[in-house]
């Protein structure tokens, strides 16, 4: 029986694309209905690599603005920008990530949730970033702080299975007890299901299942399919 709800934070509690499409239209010359959604997807996958050049000293914040952005930009096939350009794109896309909004359908769906539920948030990153990010949700509504685990925090990130081991402690759970609400298939999905928790995959950028080793519960495509999703759960709990 689950007893616990728990949530990534970036593309799962909002719309991360948002603001990277619209900070990276301010230095590309692309048509406008040019889809950026492989640039979004191939500089969220270097997350993890880039922040530790960052923390090895191997890099600068500097060079990680110019080459995570470069790097992406090159496996699509488009030119570099230049370290000016480069460190615009992210003043631009730092300014949008201070104004994200949950996704429509989320406050209902954590009010009922919070009344049956404990809820918790496990993210990637530095603890201040993340945190900073769970406040402008105002996820702390519903989340109390020491239910949230970063990767900082944790010492290991997603998708290493000790993350989760470490979250059913805070809420004193075993991990069938406990489901995992994530956009990444690998990073959430996987991962989850490799620690023995229940997994709901935000399908919402519908991606390709890499590999069939791993199955979620369930799967959903977008932000009124997740509210009906958590909502039916909330519903079949209180039987």
């Amino acid at each position: 029986m689950i007893k616990a709800v728990v949530f990534d934070v970036d593309d799962t509690l909002y719309d991360q694309k948002a603001p990277f499409v619209a900070a990276l239209r301010t230095q590309l010359q692309l048509p406008a209905d040019y889809d950026l959604d492989p640039i979004f997807q191939s500089y969220r996958q270097q997350s993890m690599q880039a922040y530790a050049e960052v923390s090895s000293g191997r890099w600068s914040r500097e060079e990680m603005a110019v080459n995570r952005l470069n790097i992406a930009l090159q496996q699509q096939n488009l030119p570099g920008v230049t370290t000016a350009q480069a460190l615009d794109f992210e003043q631009a896309y730092t300014h949008g990530l201070n104004h994200i909004e949950l996704f429509p359908g989320l406050k209902t769906a954590l009010d009922r949730l919070h009344a049956q539920f404990q809820l918790g948030i496990i993210t990637n990153g530095k603890t201040q970033h993340q945190l900073a990010k769970v406040m402008r949700l105002q996820m702390h509504r519903w989340i109390d702080r020491e239910a949230i685990l970063t990767s900082e925090d944790a010492g290991v990130e997603k998708p290493d299975p000790q993350i989760f081991t470490m979250m059913n402690r805070r809420l004193g759970l075993r991990a069938s007890e406990v489901a995992y609400v994530g956009d990444c298939y690998s990073m959430d999905v996987k991962a989850a299901k490799k620690a023995g928790w229940h997994a709901f995959w935000f399908n919402h950028r519908n991606l390709e299942i890499p590999d069939g080793e791993w199955i979620p519960d369930q799967t959903v495509g977008n932000a009124s399919e997740l509210q009906d999703l958590l909502l039916a759960l909330s519903a079949v709990s209180e039987f």
